[in-house]
C-alpha cells in the first residue's frame, strides 16, 4: 500500500532525476513523517525505498533513521528510570539501591574511605494504615521523601526498599561529622506530619552499620544495620542504635 502512495506522492510533487522542485521536498518530508509511524512492515518498506533513491532521499532516510534511533534510546532510558525508581515516592527502589550500594563499596575500598548505612523503619506505621486507610499511609511515605531529600547532601543516597522501610547512606564520612549527620536524620522524623489535615506523630527507629568497621560487603552490611534497627525497636523505638557485636 505504502509504495503506491509513495509513487503517487513523488509524481504529484514532480520528483525527477533524483530532485524535487523548490519547496516540494519539505512537503514530501511531511508526507513521509506521517507514513513512517504506521505499521512495522510499511516502515521497513519505506526505509528500503528511500535508501535506494537519490542523494536527497538518502539524506532523508538517514534523518528518519536517526529520529527513530533517538526515540528508541529515549524510550529505553525512560523504562530504565522507571525500573530503578520506587513508583510511590520516586526515589531509588531496592534494586537500584543494591546497585548503588555495590558501587559505593567498590569506590570506598579504592579510596580507603568510610560510609554509614542507616536502615530506617517507621514506628507504628501499620496503625496509620489500619486507622486512616492505605491512601493516608501512602501519602505519609511520600511526605517522608519530601522531608528527607532536601536535608541530605547531594552525595548521599536515600531509597525505599519496601513497605515503610527506607535506607540512607552517608558517604565519605569523618568521625567528627557522622554523629551530627545521623542525629539530623532522626530529628527529621520527630516533627509531626500533617496529611490531609490529620496530624500524625510517626517517628522512626534507625539502625546504623559502618563500612568497613562492621562489614565490608553488601550482604553483611545490610544484615548488621537490620540487627541494629530491630534493637532500636526493642529498646523503645524512636532512637538510633549503632551495630555492636554484643547484639
Amino acid at each position: 500500500m505504502i509504495h503506491k502512495l509513495l509513487q503517487k506522492q513523488l509524481e504529484k510533487l514532480a520528483f525527477k532525476d533524483g530532485k524535487f522542485p523548490e519547496k516540494n521536498l519539505e512537503k514530501f518530508i511531511d508526507f513521509v513523517n506521517t507514513s513512517y509511524y504506521k505499521s512495522d512492515e510499511e516502515r521497513d518498506f519505506l526505509e528500503h525505498t528511500l535508501e535506494t533513491l537519490s542523494q536527497e532521499m538518502k539524506k532523508l532516510y538517514k534523518e528518519l533513521k536517526q529520529k527513530s534511533q533517538t526515540a528508541l534510546a529515549k524510550s529505553e532510558q525512560r523504562y530504565r528510570e522507571l525500573a530503578m525508581r520506587d513508583s510511590l515516592t520516586g526515589i531509588l527502589n531496592r534494586f537500584a539501591f543494591q546497585e548503588e550500594l555495590n558501587r559505593i563499596i567498590a569506590n570506598s575500598k579504592r579510596t580507603n574511605t568510610k560510609f554509614a548505612l542507616l536502615l530506617l523503619d517507621l514506628d507504628h506505621f501499620k496503625e496509620v494504615n489500619d486507622t486512616y486507610g492505605h491512601d493516608i499511609g501512602d501519602k505519609l511515605l511520600q511526605e517522608v521523601t519530601n522531608r528527607v531529600l532536601p536535608n541530605i547532601r547531594t552525595e548521599d543516597v536515600f531509597a525505599r526498599i519496601g513497605g515503610d522501610e527506607f535506607v540512607l547512606i552517608f558517604t565519605n564520612i569523618k568521625n567528627d561529622t557522622l554523629e551530627k549527620l545521623v542525629k539530623k536524620a532522626i530529628i527529621l522524623f520527630r516533627k509531626s506530619w500533617i496529611i490531609e489535615n490529620i496530624k500524625l506523630n510517626v517517628t522512626t527507629s534507625i539502625g546504623v552499620a559502618l563500612f568497613p568497621d562492621h562489614a565490608d560487603n553488601e550482604i553483611e552490611l545490610m544484615k548488621k544495620a537490620d540487627i541494629a534497627m530491630y534493637k532500636s525497636k526493642e529498646l523503645g523505638r524512636n532512637q538510633i542504635i549503632y551495630f555492636d557485636k554484643s547484639f
